[in-house]
């Protein structure tokens, strides 16, 4: 039935009172009087607060405003349109927000009224999947991300693979830090074969901008099948104009350790990623240092990705007392797991020797915890640059609709109680990466590691 009615001039009060009761209609019924679509669909947002707030390592942390402010902001980045009236509207409007709704969400649930009046264009499966993404975003943690239901099982697999030593990529960690997107290559991958340099900075992947993506985004982006070709644009640090490099992809498998012994009898460890074999593998590498008379050792965790924390127990018991707590966890509420070495873990006796721990800014999680421990406990000096911040055990929490969010869930801290936090781990002796003519390496950080634990050792041997 049509009703008839006529309009004058309408109060901003008014109005707004209008979009609450007509758009609280929209929110509750789906098209053709489908219920079910945008009851579900809506319901995923306050699912998704649900599992942040219950799930969140450090609910003490949680910034409200900031998760309401990321919300609003990208959904209104849907929508070609300023701020304003959006922002505006959503302070006017009053009323009660249905009681599915969270009190800490009541926000959302009208920036959700006001964008479905302004741009009702926009589909509303899209405006709820930016709201959650807008709330990970207020999370501020670089490594926290939203993956939808068909990025996740692929995420979720890769990041298996590369702990089991392979996967599929151009061969660089892929680093997030002060809103850019880092690239690292590895040793002898496509990523290094084509021309990229650890630090440079990823503009766009074929011809889409990477600015404002989440870095999971990102990852998938560059990620493809093998032999596949991608274009990267990339800005590096003392070129005026960015650089196009065409990479082709292919099956990445690394060996997480690498060593060499330098002369003078200092050996040369390099850890890229904490696998579930990177202790046994440390330990063959130790074992085979020694046999050619090891007096000194440079730990390299330089742009390790992290990855098994066990792993990273494993590793750091090789040089601390056997029994050695590594570092405990902490939920939530409150609750304490304490990591050690693994209980049959055989061990190299390398005594006392003077150690380097090398770290740069693409040093993360596990490696940063190897490194902070060995630090606390005086068995090495950390020398480089301040380290990412990824300061706990992540882990992938699963939404009702198959996507998942990837967020913090237990915080970690040093046996005397110190939290690795998110500023990142600061070495002893900072020293800056760039080339170096000098010493036994191009590599400046190198050099200087070899020169400090050079002079520790007797001039004559």
């Amino acid at each position: 039935m049509l009703i008839p009615f006529s309009v004058g001039r309408i109060s901003p009060r008014a109005f707004s009172f209008l979009i609450v009761i007509l758009l609280g209609l929209v929110l509750a019924c789906g098209s053709d009087g489908d219920t079910a679509a945008p009851q579900d669909d809506i319901a995923l947002a306050w699912e998704a607060w649900e599992k942040i707030d219950t799930s969140i390592a450090d609910r003490e942390s949680l910034d409200i405003d900031a998760l309401v402010g990321g919300a609003l902001r990208s959904m209104l980045s849907l929508a070609d349109g300023p701020s304003y009236p959006f922002l505006t509207e959503i302070g006017r409007l009053r009323g009660q927000a249905p009681p599915d709704v969270p009190s800490e969400m009541t926000d959302i649930w009208r920036g959700m009224l006001v964008h479905q009046q302004l741009w009702p264009d926009v589909e509303f499966t899209d405006l709820v999947t930016a709201a959650i993404q807008g709330m990970v975003a207020g999370l501020n943690d670089p490594s926290a991300g939203h993956l939808d239901e068909e990025s996740y099982p692929r995420i979720k697999e890769d990041i298996e693979g590369r702990l089991e030593g392979e996967y599929r990529g151009i061969g660089a960690r892929v680093v997030a830090q002060d809103n850019r997107i880092l690239l690292f290559p590895f040793p002898d991958t496509p990523a290094e074969k084509a021309g990229i340099e650890g630090g440079d900075i990823l503009i766009a992947v074929e011809g889409d901008p990477v600015a404002g993506k989440e870095l999971e985004a990102v990852v998938e982006l560059v990620a493809g099948p093998d032999d596949s070709k991608v274009t990267l644009l990339l800005e590096r640090a003392g070129e005026s104009e960015p650089l196009e490099l065409d990479v082709f992809r292919g099956t990445i498998s690394l060996p997480s350790v690498s060593r060499q012994l330098a002369p003078g009898g200092i050996g040369h460890v390099h850890v890229s990623i904490f696998r579930d074999n990177t202790g046994e593998q440390v330990l063959e590498a130790l074992e085979e240092l020694k046999r050619f008379d090891m007096l000194a050792l440079i730990l390299d965790l330089r742009s390790s990705s992290g990855g098994s924390v066990q792993a990273a127990a494993d590793v750091a018991g090789q040089f601390l007392p056997e029994g050695s707590l590594f570092i405990y966890t902490l939920d939530r509420l409150g609750n304490r797991q304490d990591l050690t070495a693994s209980e049959d873990l055989d061990r190299v006796d390398i005594g006392d020797i003077p150690i380097v721990v090398l770290v740069n800014e693409a040093t993360v999680g596990e490696a940063e915890a190897v490194a902070a421990v060995l630090q606390e406990k005086e068995r090495a000096v950390v020398m480089g640059t301040r380290t990412l911040g990824r300061s706990g055990i992540y882990s992938f929490v699963e939404m009702s609709d198959g996507s998942a969010i990837y967020m913090p869930t237990r915080r970690w801290y040093t046996p005397a109680g110190n939290a690795i936090g998110a500023d990142g781990l600061e070495p002893d002796l900072v020293v800056e990466s760039r080339s170096d003519t000098g010493g036994i390496s191009g590599e400046y950080q190198f050099n200087q590691a070899y020169e400090y634990l050079d002079d520790q050792l007797p001039a004559f041997r």
